[in-house]
């Protein structure tokens, strides 16, 4: 950060600069890709110790709304699972609002052991790619079973997010909290109009597989067999993500409940 930005940052006109800031940022999305952008597959472990330099359990503003929103969902003393908990953040974030009794799983060692250091005891290594019934139960026991599982940001990263959701329904009791990127907020529209796709990757395109706007979310997830019982467009276009939430948005918080007859087959497979 120049000498410049640092004191914009830290003066009376910190609001101002970051206002201008956010919008320049944004209209730079429509025309160019991250200066942290190659091409090939993403090491996770690479990727905890670049966020090391940056600090580890801090939850930026887009991270905190989100955590609020997960905040306002679960109840006291709930159990949660966080898949793909990462550095533990949104976790503890419940942990210290809501009291849940915390559980997580990441396929990075060096994730979970950060998560260790902070004092999540219960986060464990795991794949979510694999059968999520067996990584639980081999992970925590398979007689445990979960008020919420969340799954924040990480169905994108999938290439068969059905068959976790589907799983899912074994070890979750109250419901699936799912946080995800609109492909259809207005910036990645326009980006598409000029000729790239939608860029919601920061290292890599190889990041993201599954892309869903929010009528194509609200169709899948019938699909599967769930009700979609809540949906908070926590991310946006500030006075418009909630009037026109599927072009303002550039996120959202679902909840999803298992509307499914008990033993029925799915379009997305069988439990």
């Amino acid at each position: 950060m120049t000498p410049v930005k640092a004191a914009l940052r830290n003066s009376p006109l910190r609001p101002v600069y970051l206002w201008f800031a956010n919008r320049y940022r944004g209209l730079k999305r429509l025309f160019s890709y991250p200066d942290t952008a190659h091409i090939g597959g993403v090491n996770y472990d690479d990727y905890w110790d670049a966020k090391a330099q940056s600090g580890l359990g801090k939850l930026s503003p887009w991270r905190l709304r989100r955590a609020k929103v997960f905040a306002g969902i679960v109840a006291e003393g709930d159990s949660v699972l966080d898949i793909g908990v990462g550095d533990g953040a949104l976790l503890q974030y419940l942990v210290e609002h809501k009291q849940i009794t915390a559980y997580g799983l990441d396929l990075s060692p060096k994730a979970v052991d950060f998560c260790h250091s902070i004092g999540l005891t219960g986060v464990q290594l795991g794949d979510a790619n694999r059968p999520i019934h067996e990584v639980t139960a081999a992970a925590f026991g398979s007689d445990l079973r979960f008020d919420y599982a969340i799954c924040s940001e990480i169905i994108e990263h999938l290439p068969e997010p059905e068959t976790l959701l589907n799983d899912l329904r074994q070890v979750v009791r109250k419901g699936i909290i799912v946080s995800i990127p609109n492909t259809g907020f207005h910036q990645h529209r326009l980006r598409l109009l000029f000729g790239k796709f939608p860029l919601q990757w920061v290292v890599t395109p190889g990041e993201h597989l599954r892309f869903w706007t929010l009528g194509d979310f609200r169709w899948w997830a019938r699909q599967l067999g769930f009700e979609v019982a809540a949906i908070v467009p926590y991310e946006g276009t500030a006075g418009l993500k909630n009037v026109l939430p599927g072009l303002f948005a550039a996120a959202f918080v679902y909840v999803l409940i298992d509307a499914r007859p008990s033993g029925g087959t799915l379009n997305g497979g069988t439990t």
